[in-house]
């Protein structure tokens, strides 16, 4: 939580939220125009496409780079932000399962991670050189229960993946991860009283 704080701009999630939030509002908008079977199937897509877009506007806005990068093979596209050693990634999960489907492009930013795991030695392979720095973090959106209000995510959460993204090293609400900025931002006021009341005592006991 730390290293995301000191190297994220706060005010890239702060973008970041409200472009999502705007994402899943303008799917549900676009949406309602298609009739049952197609209504749900045109909604997800919107979605990956809207959020996408917002991720890319919220680092361009905060002053980072927002790249649209091309899957291997070729067909899709998908967003990749850069901030001070981290990459930033987006998915979207179903509310009853928070772990996603590993593609490719995925798996490339939670490889990133692969140094915060232990190592497994084999005696006949020569050791891999890990970095020390570096962090691949995905910005989670959290689908809402198909009875729910469809215009908003259930939630959306800051997640750490695992290099085989089988689980997470850290998976915790956005709101968490800025009140984590706000912790760290607030200045201890020292104080002066206990200070000054110290120095008369010295004072007293030189005079």
């Amino acid at each position: 939580m730390d290293y995301i704080v000191s190297c994220t701009p706060r005010n890239f999630l702060q973008l970041a939220v409200e472009g999502l939030e705007a994402a899943y509002s303008q799917a549900h908008r676009e949406a309602s125009t298609y009739e049952h079977p197609e209504h749900r199937r045109v909604q997800g897509q919107v979605r990956h496409y809207r959020q996408n877009e917002a991720l890319r506007t919220a680092a361009q806005n905060a002053g980072l780079v927002g790249l649209a990068a091309q899957t291997d093979p070729k067909g899709e596209f998908y967003t990749l932000v850069s901030a001070q050693g981290i990459v930033y990634g987006r998915i979207s999960v179903n509310f009853s399962n928070r772990i996603p489907r590993a593609a490719k492009h995925r798996r490339a930013i939670a490889a990133l991670n692969s140094r915060l795991e232990p190592i497994n030695f084999d005696l006949f392979s020569p050791p891999v050189d890990r970095g020390t720095e570096g962090l691949g973090v995905f910005l989670v959106t959290v689908n809402p229960h198909l009875r729910a209000p469809q215009d908003m995510p259930a939630k959306i959460c800051v997640g750490v993946p695992f290099s085989n993204f089988k689980e997470w090293h850290l998976f915790e609400p956005i709101e968490s991860v800025m009140a984590a900025f706000t912790a760290k931002t607030e200045t201890t006021v020292p104080d002066r009283a206990l200070v000054t009341l110290k120095k008369k005592l010295k004072d007293a006991e030189a005079g």
